[in-house]
């Protein structure tokens, strides 16, 4: 199968395109490198990989890309609330108009399968006693959020005889990247523990769930593995239940892993997001269940840190 990766290059990219390359398809990596293209070294020269640098703004560039593919996976969007809400207008330039992007070249050129890549922050804040499934009520309450629940309903419409769209709404990225990331709360608290030996924490009871990077990149692939009728114009939540966890828990697993951190407890009126999420569709439909849970992403960003493998953690280019 032949995979376009839109945002191939970023954090999750470089996991999605290794594991299709590891499993036997051809990968075009099509991204603007904002941050630099150093993911893709590995697999420069390969003739199963392409590398494009183009903007998902610019139709043309996004139509020629798309030609000759079998499937088309959308990662490219601007990422995050804080990077959002710099420039919401551009933010919905990239997020809905490069979609509308993909989807119009998808048609155009036949493509077989559309993944998108959702957030369960589309979720906001809910009601945390009982998780949230795929069927819950959306409560959108950023920028970010917003763009991605427009976007969905847009990928799930065009389900077509030809086009098997699948949204997926992914937990809270984690786990070491080639493109590293140090402003998502597991790689940030295990930071902080590592370089201040103290993590800082407001909104202490918020529940979030998370999931590995590599872990998406294997639901990815099963997606594209399933029968048609079982992930056609279907949403599916990607990580496991035991994958939620409570913000304070957060920290208490990162001065484990970390002995002698301190947890201090701020008030801020910022981010109110809080839900539990249900997994159960993704592993009964899909046969999905993750391979790695929070202690272990803890302790693989831990032991990169420990062994400098990137001089300087706190440089710009490690967050959004």
């Amino acid at each position: 199968m032949k995979v376009l990766v839109l945002g191939g290059a970023g954090y999750v990219g470089s996991a999605v395109v290794r594991e299709m390359l590891n499993h036997g398809h051809e990968v075009t990596c099509f991204d603007l490198m904002l941050f630099g293209a150093e993911s893709m070294m590995p697999w420069l020269g390969r003739p199963d990989f392409t590398l494009v640098k183009g903007d998902i703004r610019n139709a043309e560039e996004v139509d020629a890309a798309t030609a000759g593919h079998d499937a088309v996976i959308l990662l490219a969007s601007i990422v995050g609330e804080p990077a959002c809400n710099r420039d919401p207008d551009n933010t919905r330039a990239t997020n809905v108009g490069g979609a509308e992007n993909a989807l119009a070249a998808a048609k155009k050129h036949g493509v077989k399968h559309f993944i998108f890549a959702s957030t369960c922050s589309n979720y906001g804040v809910a009601d945390t006693d009982v998780p949230v499934a795929e069927d819950g009520r959306l409560n959108p309450i950023s920028v970010y959020s917003e763009t991605k629940v427009e976007v969905e309903q847009l990928v799930l419409a065009a389900a077509s005889d030809t086009l098997t769209p699948t949204v997926l709404r992914l937990s809270t990225a984690f786990g070491v990247s080639a493109r590293m990331r140090f402003d998502l709360l597991v790689s940030d608290f295990t930071l902080a523990g590592h370089q201040d030996g103290k993590v800082v924490i407001f909104g202490e009871q918020f529940w979030r769930p998370f999931v590995h990077i590599n872990d998406i990149a294997k639901a990815m692939r099963m997606v594209l593995a399933a029968p048609t009728d079982v992930v056609k114009g279907e949403v599916f939540n990607v990580c496991a239940n035991h994958n939620n966890t409570q913000t304070q828990s957060l920290g208490e697993s990162v001065a484990k892993h970390l002995p002698g951190t301190k947890i201090e407890f701020v008030s801020k009126n910022e981010d109110p997001r809080s839900y539990r999420v249900e997994f159960a569709k993704v592993k009964d439909k899909l046969g999905f269940a993750p391979d790695w849970d929070i202690d272990a992403g803890i302790v693989e960003v831990r032991d990169c840190l420990q062994n400098n493998v990137w001089p300087d953690p706190t440089d710009g280019r490690y967050k959004n």
